[in-house]
């Protein structure tokens, strides 16, 4: 069986699950890779607690990452909600708030609040829809909640941690800063330009000031009591008097993050479009400087020891240092991959960049602005296989363009290999014990040695390869490549390139037919009304015929049994079922669209409706649907266990397994899992499922993980 891999963004962590008796698991330990303490990828947000000298780091997955201040080693990992939005410290209780993704759609917003010494949830805190900005009001230590689709703020009372109250404010709330000369909080409303003064005793609305168009940004000027709020569209920076709540005036500057040098009484607005950081002179709300920056600058950071601004470059990779009394650029220094956010640690002088896309932060020497280190935060597996000539399972890590090496016995990590760019596929040649992976972004594929983990060879293919399939009867490997809707050949001996075939466009799944050595690929993905199968004679390597099928072709199973293919339809909810032998479609079943699995200790197949939240299951001989049985929310992959005739169900919304009784089709019990399960691989040495948990695109936030259960005969 193959399953068909989606689009996702993960980082990586291990679940055991063992059995409590023959019909029962429980959680008994948690493995992570590559260490004990990872688990955020596309790391964006970063807040210090100059308390204890930690730096939080938050991002996609569900954690938080604690680093030591004087070490600049992880120190913690602290299991939270979703995804982060924002980060904040409340230096009156020694708390970290963390904003979590949540939309009404899906998810509930919620800010967690962690102990800041002993990094410890102490509790979660239900706010308004989308909550994605946070500040805290040391004067009456409060906590404000920017929730940017319910238009409202939540304010949370520091002791307590309960909520005081929520205030309406404008349309789509971005930022928060708080005022505490005159204890005013201030909300840009995104939306509606304008910004809401808030009254930071009574919580009450003051004034509601208008302002450039989508406002983006705020930052106080403490000692001329003024709040700069920077306007996205319209390239302007509003100055506001923290006393009247007028504005003053408005300065052409960019309209990007903002941070404020009270040394020299300047505010410095990074704009995006034009690669350059402007100065203002906080007296006179005059530009007095334009310095040019790497491309795509976005966030930025005060070092107020050596006098220094730190402007983090996304595009170009690299973080640009500005000297606070010359406001020229100091230095260029590169960083990881897509560098989002900066905090800066008082303690030791060091600046801290959380790297996006590389998965890691930089540590930054704030006094010779060289980098101390890079600490390793998380990954994004995607893809597994089973080795079962060594007993080891092989992760491919999307991410950090490698597979992770498992032992299948004792669960821990063998070592990593660097493979090519953007690793999402994997296959298993037992002939020659080798592992195939196929690199979606560097057109290749990377060939292991299965005994020794070492890398072969790697072959190229066409563009995007994206699934794979292998073939035992003449030992080839078939890659499918989506963008030049192409299966490149592979010899399983010589890891030579036999040839290309050409398929339907964008062509979304592989399968291999035993019974008549043939491989059947979905393509067409788009033609409407009609995709289409292609289907490819295993010796000769040659076009038999193409089948017309529904539309969007997305999911394929094969029968054994009674060699018939099954092609699940992401669009209508249809399941073709085609005759292996002669080709053409038997029947066409509405059974949900979904994963598809074949049990054939039963001859049924297994269907999943994403949407109504079930499994149907096909008589393999008489091609109509037996029973359907309801599982948890949002049914995404399936995998079959011939030792127990049972069927395990992953459900990605409701961070479940459910268990299907092959025999009585019916659900035998649910396992909870991480977040958002998507994906198995089976190990029959050690009766083990693997679910690897990358999320899907519109829940954002999600932690990927690989969850481990003991199945007993």
């Amino acid at each position: 069986m193959l399953v068909n891999q989606k689009r996702f963004f993960p980082t990586i962590m291990l679940l055991l699950l063992l059995p409590l008796l023959a019909s029962a698991q429980w959680l008994e330990t948690t493995i992570y890779i590559p260490d004990s303490l990872c688990g955020v990828t596309e790391p964006h947000a970063v807040t210090y607690n100059p308390t204890n000298n930690k730096i939080y780091v938050g991002g996609e997955g569900n954690c938080v990452l604690v680093i030591d201040g004087e070490t600049d080693e992880k120190v913690a990992r602290i299991p939270v909600g979703s995804g982060t939005f924002s980060l904040c410290y409340n230096s009156t209780s020694n708390k970290i708030y963390r904003a979590n993704y949540g939309h009404h759609i899906y998810l509930e917003g919620t800010v967690t609040v962690i102990d800041g010494a002993t990094n410890s949830v102490i509790t979660t805190v239900t706010v308004g829809d989308e909550p994605c900005a946070l500040v805290h009001n040391p004067v009456t230590n409060k906590v404000y909640c920017a929730n940017n689709y319910s238009d409202n703020v939540t304010v949370i009372d520091g002791a307590a941690n309960s909520v005081i109250t929520t205030i309406p404010v404008g349309d789509r709330p971005l930022a928060l800063v708080h005022n505490p000369t005159n204890n005013k909080v201030y909300c840009a409303n995104n939306g509606s330009d304008n910004v809401t003064v808030i009254d930071g005793a009574t919580n009450s609305v003051i004034t509601t000031i208008t302002v450039g168009d989508h406002p983006y940004a705020l930052i106080y000027n403490s000692i001329n009591n003024k709040v700069y709020c920077a306007n996205a569209s319209s390239g302007n920076v509003t100055v506001i008097d923290g006393t009247s709540n007028s504005v003053i005036t408005a300065v052409e500057a960019g309209g990007g993050k903002l941070v404020y040098n009270p040394t020299h009484n300047k505010v410095y607005c990074a704009h995006v479009n034009n690669d350059s950081v402007a100065v203002i002179d906080g007296a006179s709300n005059m530009i007095i400087a334009t310095i040019a920056v790497g491309s795509g600058s976005s966030n930025l950071i005060y070092n107020p020891t050596n006098d220094k601004v730190y402007c983090v470059n996304y595009n170009s990779d690299n973080v640009t240092v500005i000297d606070g009394v010359t406001n020229s650029v100091i230095t260029t220094i590169a960083v990881g991959d897509h560098p989002y956010d900066l905090v800066y640690n008082s303690v030791n002088n060091k600046v801290y960049c959380a790297n996006s896309y590389s998965n890691n932060a930089t540590v930054i020497d704030g006094a010779t602005d060289t980098v101390i280190t890079t600490i390793t935060v998380g990954y994004k597996p995607w893809a597994l296989v089973y080795n079962p000539t060594n007993n080891k399972i092989y992760c491919a890590n999307r991410a950090s363009h490698n597979v992770t090496v498992i032992d299948g016995a004792s669960n821990s990590v063998i070592t990593t290999i660097p493979v090519g760019s953007y690793p999402v596929s994997l296959v298993y040649n037992p002939t020659n014990n080798k592992i195939y992976c196929a690199n979606r972004g560097s057109y290749n594929v990377t060939v292991i040695d299965g005994a020794s983990n070492s890398v072969i060879t790697t072959i190229p293919v066409g563009y995007w390869p994206w699934a794979l399939v292998y073939n035992p009867i003449s030992n080839k490997v078939y890659c499918m490549n989506e963008t030049s809707s192409d299966v490149t050949v592979i010899d399983g001996a010589s890891n030579s390139v036999i040839t290309t075939i050409p398929v339907g466009s964008e062509p979304r799944a592989l399968v291999y037919n035993s019974t008549n050595n043939k491989i059947y690929c979905l393509g067409d993905h788009f033609m409407y009304p009609s995709g289409s199968v292609t289907v490819i004679d295993g010796a000769a390597d040659s076009v038999i015929t193409t089948i017309i099928v529904g539309h969007e072709p997305d999911e394929v199973a094969y029968n054994s049994t009674n060699n018939k293919i099954y092609c699940g339809h992401w669009f209508n909810d249809d399941v073709t079922i085609i005759d292996g032998a002669t080709d053409s479609v038997i029947t066409i079943v509405e059974a949900g669209g979904g994963a598809l699995v074949h049990n054939p200790t039963n001859n049924k197949v297994y269907c999943t409706n994403k949407y109504t939240n079930n499994v149907s299951m096909i008589d393999g001989v008489s091609d109509t649907i037996i029973a359907t049985v309801a599982v948890d929310s949002f049914p995404w992959a399936l995998v079959c266990n011939m030792i127990n005739n049972k069927v395990y169900c992953a459900n990605q919304s409701s961070d479940d397994v459910s268990v299907i009784d092959g025999a009585a089709d019916s659900v035998f019990t649910t396992i909870t899992v991480g977040d958002y399960p998507s994906a198995f691989a089976w190990n029959p040495v050690q009766k083990i499922i693997l679910l690897p948990l990358p999320g899907i695109l519109f829940r954002t936030g999600s932690m990927s993980q690989i969850t481990m259960v003991q199945v007993f005969q």
